[in-house]
This record gives C-alpha cells, sequence and structure tokens, in this order.
C-alpha cells in the first residue's frame, strides 16, 4: 500500500512538472492548448518540453527532441492526451511510438473530437503502456478556455474592470484616469498578451481612446470594437505596433464599411443591440478562444445579463468616488431577483501595489 502512494506521489510530482511547464504557452499558445511535457528515466529528468506558441512545435516533440537517444525506455509525462491527427504539425503520438518511450502519463484526455481518446489507444495499440488522469483536475483548469473553446466554439471570457471600492469606474464629471495604479495597469498589459481578443464598447472607445495592447510585455491582442450604430470615431482604434482591429456593429447601411487599419463586420442586432451569444459564436468560428471585456460598464452588464461571462478580474483601488451619476462597473438593468443573479465562485484575492486584484469565476445559472 505503501509503494503504490509512493507511485502516485511520483507520477503526480513529475506531472506537476508537466503543468508548470505548460504556463510557459500562455502568452503565444492559445487557440491551442497550454501543454508541458518532461521525459524521465530512473526518476531523474531527461528532458523538457512545452507548446510555446500556435502553430509552432508542441510540448512533447520539443522534449523529445532534446532527448534524442536518451527517450528510449523513458517514461512521458504530458498534461494533455498527445495529438494523433495532422494539423499544422504531425501527430505527437507517432512520434512518441518512434521514439522507444516505455510509458505515457498523461494529466486529461483531449476534447477535440479530432483527438479524444484515440491519441491514448494508437500508444497502446503500439504496446506503449499508458495512464491516464494524473492531476487531471489541474489539468483541466489550466486548460478551461481550450475546452470551452473547443466543446462550444465559443472564446472563454474574462470581465476586466478598475473600480474605486465603492464600484465606481469614474467620477460624476467622467473623469476616469487613472482610477488604479501604475503597478495594476502594467498587470493589464501583461494580461493582455494571454488573450487572443480584447473588446471594448465604442462608449469607451470615444471617451478613452485605448490601444488596448500589450505594450511590449508580448503578442498583442486583436482588438474587438463593440457598436450598435456603428458611428466610431476614426481611426477605429489607435495605430499601434500592427495590432488587428475589428468593428463589430448592427448597422445595415454599414454593411460593405471598411476604414484604414480595421475590418467590419455586420451582425444583425435587436432593439437591445447585438446579442452577446451571436458575437462570441462569430469570435469563435474567427478562432477566438480567449476574450477579454474591458468595459465599460454598458458592455459589461449586457456580458454578464447574458450568462456569457466566465471569469472576472476586477481591480480594487483603495478610494471612494460615490455619486449617483458616477458610472458604475455594471450599467444595465441588473437582476431584480437575486436568486437569479450570477453567483461568483473559487473567488482569489492578491494585493498589487496599493491596488486589490480579485478573481472568481462565475457560476451559470442555466
Amino acid at each position: 500500500m505503501i509503494h503504490g502512494q509512493e507511485i502516485k506521489a511520483n507520477h503526480e510530482k513529475w506531472m506537476n512538472r508537466s503543468l508548470s511547464l505548460a504556463i510557459q504557452g500562455l502568452n503565444g499558445a492559445s487557440p491551442n492548448p497550454y501543454v508541458g511535457c518532461v521525459l524521465v528515466k530512473n526518476n531523474r529528468l531527461i528532458s523538457k518540453g512545452a507548446h510555446l506558441r500556435f502553430g509552432g512545435p508542441h510540448a512533447e516533440v520539443n522534449a523529445l527532441r532534446a532527448a534524442g537517444p536518451k527517450a528510449r525506455g523513458s517514461k512521458l509525462y504530458v498534461n494533455l492526451e498527445p495529438c494523433s491527427h495532422w494539423g499544422k504539425t504531425p501527430p505527437c503520438a507517432d512520434l512518441i511510438i518512434r521514439s522507444g518511450v516505455s510509458q505515457v502519463i498523461v494529466g486529461m484526455v483531449d476534447p477535440n473530437p479530432l483527438v479524444r481518446g484515440k491519441g491514448i489507444a494508437a500508444l497502446r495499440r503500439a504496446g506503449i503502456r499508458v495512464l491516464t488522469r494524473i492531476r487531471s483536475k489541474e489539468a483541466m483548469d489550466l486548460n478551461r478556455s481550450f475546452i470551452k473553446y473547443i466543446t462550444q466554439k465559443q472564446p472563454y471570457v474574462y470581465l476586466k474592470t478598475a473600480c474605486s471600492l465603492d464600484g465606481k469606474i469614474g467620477s460624476v464629471s467622467g473623469q476616469s484616469k487613472w482610477i488604479t495604479s501604475a503597478e495594476s495597469r502594467a498587470y493589464s498589459h501583461g494580461l493582455r498578451s494571454q488573450m487572443d481578443a480584447v473588446l471594448i464598447g465604442a462608449n469607451t472607445l470615444r471617451k478613452d481612446r485605448p490601444s488596448l495592447t500589450s505594450h511590449g510585455q508580448g503578442r498583442n491582442p486583436v482588438r474587438v470594437i463593440l457598436t450598435a450604430s456603428g458611428q466610431i470615431p476614426s481611426p477605429a482604434a489607435p495605430p499601434d505596433q500592427g495590432s488587428v482591429t475589428w468593428v463589430i456593429h448592427s448597422n445595415p447601411s454599414f454593411k460593405l464599411k471598411t476604414t484604414p487599419g480595421a475590418e467590419w463586420f455586420y451582425l444583425p442586432g435587436n432593439s437591445k443591440g447585438i446579442p452577446f451569444a451571436r458575437i462570441l459564436d462569430f469570435l469563435g468560428n474567427r478562432g477566438i478562444s480567449r476574450l477579454l471585456i474591458e468595459g465599460g460598464g454598458t458592455t459589461s452588464a449586457a456580458a454578464l445579463e447574458s450568462n456569457c461571462v466566465d471569469e472576472i478580474i476586477f481591480f480594487y483601488a483603495p478610494i471612494l468616488i460615490g455619486g449617483k451619476g458616477a458610472k458604475s462597473v455594471f450599467d444595465g438593468n441588473g437582476f431584480k431577483d437575486l436568486l437569479q443573479a450570477p453567483k461568483v465562485q473559487d473567488l482569489k484575492i492578491k494585493k498589487i501595489g496599493p491596488d486589490l486584484i480579485l478573481n472568481g469565476r462565475i457560476r451559470s445559472q442555466g
């Protein structure tokens, strides 16, 4: 019994190493999953690898290349099932089989219908022992955005806001720069580099003219401007570092509209604007797996009230603004019935500079 517990603990130790490597892909792997891989022989690390960028070598490929002939007879730990199909790169399962690895330990089964157990089956047919679901909860949590994207064809939605302790995103006079600290703003720039797209409403564009880039901290996300009327400043977003800008609107008169530096897309709307689920379907079809909503209050409320937010990231500054007319984090209709109000779970709080960051998952109300 003790021996079995020791084996389990050992597997978990090396899978944890795989998970820590997978995080290296946060700035470039999506819409692919985040994957790390280690090769171990006689309980010693031989090589390691991570999937760092979309279209680049997978984690298993990097680890096996680094190991070379030493891979033969080793154990391979990977947090996601090795792929078994041709995509932008060859199947990893085939490479693992040719490498002579004796055992593969997998964190979670790939939810992609093109894989979903096929990689594991191919390894077993080749005589390789496969152990699955080691640290599976952690593996699924790390790739929660990929799971949603691949199973629902919609991006995983983060809603981010910077506000006062009393939930205001601006004063009664409209001042909003800067509520939070320079440290929080730098953190936000890094957060953008982990996203495929950042979305704001036209009012935020008119008022703040944000760059919506990573400010040199990594790749720049696609900038998405949401406007029902199609009436926005020109250019649609400040020209900056070659960022791509998409304008989504519901004005039939602008179906063929083009402007320098921006692509325009028409989505039919209703009296309340463009349904948020329709926007997510559109973005998912264009390869957006991680979406960051940066407000303002009207856009944030529309997303929340449409049950389209998966996770919140709130930056709280140690300031009290007050005022009935001051803009709040959510400026929509709200939820009259508290039982229908979205519940936030898995709350995490940390301090950055003088500010607090609150992060939590939204529990769907169905």
